[in-house]
């Protein structure tokens, strides 16, 4: 059963391992494919626990943490925040989770925090993550040209949002 928690210092293990898998870091963060360590993941949380603009929560099978997301640049003037996510356990991806889960983090987002409209970030060519957010209603809203480098190669990097509303009508 998938349970939702909120982040906790115990998860920076996972993390490491996580960021540090290349089927994971190919899409995300400021620099594909970039691996992390323990010290680097514990300056990050200690950081984190201070930053009143970022809401991470971990995923769970049960108690088995298999990936985190989450909400940062949280704006309270603006009324809006990015949201991310990642499956970190290979086993768990392209089974429906990510669906359930970011279901969850915008109904936290619109309900609890009062989000007028949540961003997210995604390179192009992760085809499976680009249908999931369309099919929860993100829209594109722009297209950056070989914005990200990874492997040789440059790809490019869509901007989609959500708004709360009568326009999301597939959740």
């Amino acid at each position: 059963m998938i349970k939702i928690r909120k982040h906790l210092k115990k998860d920076i293990p996972c993390r490491v391992k996580w960021l540090s898998n290349p089927n994971v870091n190919k899409f995300i963060g400021d620099e594909l494919g970039q691996k992390t360590s323990l010290p680097k993941e514990k300056a990050w949380f200690d950081n984190y626990n201070k930053d009143k603009n970022k809401k991470f929560f971990t995923i769970c099978d049960n108690t088995k943490p298999i990936g985190f997301m989450g909400l940062s640049n949280i704006s309270k003037i603006n009324k809006n925040a990015d949201l991310f996510i990642a499956i970190g356990e290979d086993d768990y991806r392209g089974k429906g989770i990510g669906k359930i889960v970011i279901k969850w983090i915008i109904d936290y987002g619109f309900n609890k925090l009062k989000l007028h409209k949540i961003n997210l970030g995604v390179i192009k060519d992760n085809v499976a993550a680009v249908n999931l957010y369309k099919s929860l209603g993100f829209v594109i809203e722009g297209e950056m040209k070989e914005e990200v480098f990874y492997k040789n190669k440059f790809y490019d990097f869509l901007s989609m949002a959500l708004f709360n509303g009568k326009k999301n009508k597939k959740l």
